[in-house]
């Protein structure tokens, strides 16, 4: 009883904690301070807000109304909204309601519409609506419900935390779709799922624990793909055919090595390689010139290779938690880098970052670094130090210096 108290107290409350991008709902830790009786009084209060919202729609005027948020604990029957003629926006959570009726959807003027943590056997959307944006995310689903084939206008498909295993063929009729989101399902993507997705601009796959992509792959027409947190060790060789992609992610995966077919990828302004079992850092990748982002953290690499020079439009570059020894002379030369993270290596000195022009945040937290780069203090434009856990026997008047600088950029040492 209390398990299912902390669930409705969560919703009811708006502490759903979800994040579409990442993790399913979790049940916050403080709620465990309270007694039953306490949790059941949380929840009447919060059902007690939750009719008073419903009987303010009643009593409105439906036209002054263009956002609907019913994000409430529990609702057994969806009520009715068919006269809301304005709205463009309807958002629930916590719906156990057998059948969500097309009369729900029913607005000409409705342009998002989310549903969150619902249980529902089946959805009906009409024929003729102007859905844009939809999300069902947590819906315990096991397929893609048939009724989206009638959304003409939908841009943008969010189906994360559900149990899909499959991508129907009616996909293709959404001329309009550019973004399809099946991050954390159970989609073990085939040829034939390839080619129905594969007009689509944005593809999410992110944590369905795959294993390969179809030899097919390279039929994808996709701007941005993101792979993260499955277990991919290696790519087919027609992934070489995508260098259209511009974010490409394949954080948390069991790769060895950046794979060769990514050679030529020099649209790609996003790359991340972040948790893998990478140990070098290949020469092509110092031709992907139009890099802005290049995330290596959480690796084995050893060395920067002197091709990174060439990445003259390169801001974000992190390559913390890795086997560095040193820095090459050469990167105080990379004036586009803004953001620069060498934490946790095993680094002896640095050279002077304050040549590098664009530098407003640097972290070199955890290394063996014995001298602090002081330069930094003086340059212009720059934000944040954090050069925590070094190997630095400041004087009295050293610290005094930081204390001071403190009050300009954020430091830590």
């Amino acid at each position: 009883m209390k398990s299912k108290l902390h669930l409705l107290i969560c919703l009811a409350m708006g502490c759903a904690f979800f994040s579409c991008s990442t993790q399913p709902i979790a049940k916050p830790s403080y709620l465990d301070y309270y007694s039953e009786e306490e949790l059941r009084e949380m929840y009447e209060r919060a059902r007690a807000k939750e009719l008073a919202y419903l009987q303010k729609l009643e009593h409105g005027n439906p036209d002054s109304i263009w956002m609907l948020n019913l994000d409430f604990a529990y609702l057994d029957t969806v009520p009715d909204l068919s006269k809301y003629n304005k709205v463009r926006f309807v958002t629930f959570s916590g719906i156990e309601a057998n059948r969500v009726d097309k009369s729900l959807f029913s607005s000409d003027s409705l342009e998002i519409v989310t549903l969150n943590n619902c249980s529902f056997r089946k959805i009906d959307f009409p024929e003729g609506n102007h859905i844009e944006r939809l999300n069902l995310t947590n819906c315990q689903l096991n397929r893609i419900p048939a009724s989206i084939r009638r959304c003409k206008h939908l841009k943008e498909l969010n189906l994360e935390n559900n149990n899909i295993k499959h991508i129907p063929q009616w996909i293709m009729e959404l001329d309009s779709l550019e973004e399809i989101s099946l991050n954390f399902n159970q989609l073990k993507p085939k040829k034939r799922d390839i080619r129905r997705v594969s007009k689509l601009k944005s593809i999410l796959l992110a944590g369905n624990n795959l294993e390969k992509l179809p030899d097919n792959v390279g039929q994808l027409h996709c701007t941005n793909f993101n792979l993260s947190k499955n277990k991919l060790s290696s790519l087919p060789a027609s992934f070489a055919k995508l260098t259209q992609i511009k974010n490409l992610i394949f954080y948390d995966n069991d790769f060895g090595n950046i794979p060769e077919v990514l050679n030529g990828f020099t649209n790609t302004k996003h790359l991340d390689f972040y948790k893998n079992n990478i140990k070098e850092i290949p020469d092509f990748v110092g031709n992907m010139g139009n890099l802005e982002q290049l995330f290596l953290s959480f690796n084995q690499i050893g060395e920067i290779p002197d091709t990174l020079r060439n990445l003259k439009r390169l801001k974000y570059f992190y390559i913390h938690h890795n086997e560095l020894h040193f820095l090459p002379e050469w990167i105080t030369e990379m004036d586009s880098i803004e953001r620069f993270g060498i934490g946790f290596n095993h680094l002896l000195e640095l050279p002077d970052l304050s040549k590098m022009k664009s530098l407003k945040d640097f972290d070199c937290e955890h290394n063996l670094i014995e001298r602090f780069p002081w330069e930094l203090l003086e340059k212009p434009d720059m934000e944040m130090i954090n050069a925590r856990n070094n190997d630095f026997n400041l004087s009295g008047e050293e610290k005094m210096r930081l204390i001071k600088a403190s009050k300009k950029m954020n430091i830590n040492y």
